[in-house]
């Protein structure tokens, strides 16, 4: 589940991974711009680490 922190009313939305974010609160109605994601994901590689750095790109770097 991914959770997100309406800024307003501070309440904690939890919505599953493949539904994007809420447009509205459903706790106070507040427009999608006072929802912000509060936790670190979960999917994906993460930050960081991209095409540049695998084991291939690595072993360019040395000498």
């Amino acid at each position: 589940m991914k959770r997100f922190l309406c800024s307003k009313c501070k309440n904690v939305i939890e919505v599953p991974y493949g539904v994007p974010k809420p447009d509205i609160c459903p706790y106070c109605n507040a427009d999608g711009i006072f929802i912000h994601r509060i936790d670190t994901g979960g999917r994906g590689l993460g930050r960081g680490r991209g095409r540049r750095c695998g084991l291939r790109f690595l072993e360019k770097l040395k000498p």
